[in-house]
């Protein structure tokens, strides 16, 4: 659309480029700095709905800085609610300060409608796997959305494209794949979701050793690489090496277990913890299955022992992490490596 002229509650356009248009729909300006805050009234209240069903998680679109990540965490706080927070990147300006936000949300989004707008189109492939790399190095869950299976919409086969585009998503990294207009409007959303699965669960046989394995050998050789990354790698190297049926990974806040996920590891983890938060916020994680324990066991291979019978899962060893999140002061580390055939 061309401004023409502008009134005090209208602006008159000319169509330059035509096509369907519904109502309700956003509008973009591309490389204009409109000087708002991404978090909005509206936001507001849409975030106190949240709060009052304890949903599990929510996302801010029109992210651009990390100071609107914060006034979403800020606003949840004062409701008493803490949910899992998802930046929406889909903005010019997000992919500037792309660092920052990676620090403060718990998540990303990389929504591809509205960012193959303000940038270059031809550009979106190459941003969605740099922004996928930027979140598996921060351990962070990343969902890569919109368009995935657009054909769906109308039709109960998709492109061959499309099941390019979600496999080679899974392929670098991501942790979600998701459907929107296929299951929103569509004529067929059951089998887009049968379809999609079925894409996943062939897709994720080839997804280990994704590329952050590789960089933190290359930090470890030069020394550079944290403390806590340096963890989380020993964690991955062993459980190559041992090959474990589980590797469980007891956690408070979910970290431990987001930072050996990353690796994706051709290993189920496993996430027991205390908190039912925690394990909710889990979900959004590739790999990982949570398990609410309302108390930690008095032994740790009994417990591995009576949780594989339970599922079914035979193997002689077995992992168990405990303490990897963090290098506080007072803090421990450990790994234990469980040979099952001498459980009792």
């Amino acid at each position: 659309l061309k401004v023409e002229k502008k009134t005090d509650n209208e602006v008159h356009c000319t169509v330059e480029v035509g096509g369907e248009l519904r109502s309700h729909k956003g509008l973009n300006l591309p490389g204009i700095d409109l000087g708002i805050s991404a978090f909005t009234d509206q936001d507001q209240q849409f975030l106190q709905f949240a709060a009052e069903e304890r949903l599990d998680g929510v996302s801010q679109s029109f992210v651009e800085s990390a100071a609107d990540i914060k006034s979403v965490r800020d606003a949840a706080g004062q409701l008493d609610y803490d949910p899992f927070i998802i930046a929406k990147i889909e903005r010019a300006g997000a992919l500037n300060n792309i660092d920052e936000i990676l620090t403060v949300t718990d998540g990303i989004m990389v929504a591809r409608g509205d960012l193959g707008v303000e940038i270059p189109i031809e550009e979106v492939a190459v941003v969605q796997k740099h922004l996928i790399d930027l979140a598996n190095l921060q351990g962070k869950p990343v969902i890569t959305a919109t368009h995935m299976l657009e054909s769906m919409i109308n039709n109960r086969r998709p492109t061959r494209a499309e099941v390019t585009d979600v496999a080679n998503a899974i392929l670098d990294g991501t942790d979600c794949v998701m459907l929107s207009g296929e299951t929103a409007i569509g004529s067929f959303p059951d089998e887009t979701v049968a379809v999609m699965a079925r894409i996943a669960h062939v897709t994720e046989a080839d997804t280990e050793d994704i590329g952050v394995a590789d960089l933190l050998t290359v930090q470890k050789a030069k020394g550079e690489i944290t403390n806590e990354d340096l963890i989380s790698y020993n964690i991955y190297a062993s459980a190559k090496m041992l090959k474990p049926a589980v590797l469980f990974v007891p956690s408070a806040s979910g970290n431990t277990a987001r930072s050996v996920t990353r690796f994706r590891l051709n290993t189920w983890i496993v996430s027991p913890s205390l908190n039912k938060q925690t394990c909710q916020k889990l979900q959004f994680s590739y790999g990982v299955y949570p398990e609410y324990i309302s108390k930690n066991p008095l032994s740790w291979p009994q417990f591995v022992q009576e949780w594989l019978q339970s599922h079914g899962i035979d193997g002689q060893v077995a992992m168990v992490v405990e303490g990897g999140g963090t290098l506080k002061a007072g803090d421990i580390t450990r790994i234990d490596i469980i040979n099952l055939s001498y459980v009792e």
